[in-house]
């Protein structure tokens, strides 16, 4: 199953909290990929998961993960890093 680590789950919600209701929560979905060895991924506010998705919380964060990624996702974890521009969300 996916983990979460405590750092990632604060910045994610506050994404959420500027855009969405306290019940909502954060989905990982699949995104543009820059080439055909990678899985492109991406974050968006959602009032609660779509059939078919992994429901996960995290430190009062509901987080669904799109079906096509649970695989995929498996065993890893999210988690951030520091980068010049700020933190980084990443997969480990």
């Amino acid at each position: 199953m996916l983990k979460v680590t405590d750092r990632a789950a604060a910045i994610l919600k506050v994404a959420k909290s500027i855009e969405g209701s306290p019940e909502a929560g954060v989905r990982i979905k699949r995104g543009p990929t820059s080439n055909n060895k990678s899985i492109g991924v991406g974050f968006s506010n959602s009032d609660g998961p779509e059939e078919g998705d992994l429901e996960l919380e995290r430190n009062g964060l509901r987080i669904f993960v799109e079906d096509a990624l649970v695989g995929p996702l498996q065993d890893r974890t999210l988690d951030v890093r520091n980068a010049e521009e700020g933190p980084l969300l990443v997969f480990h």
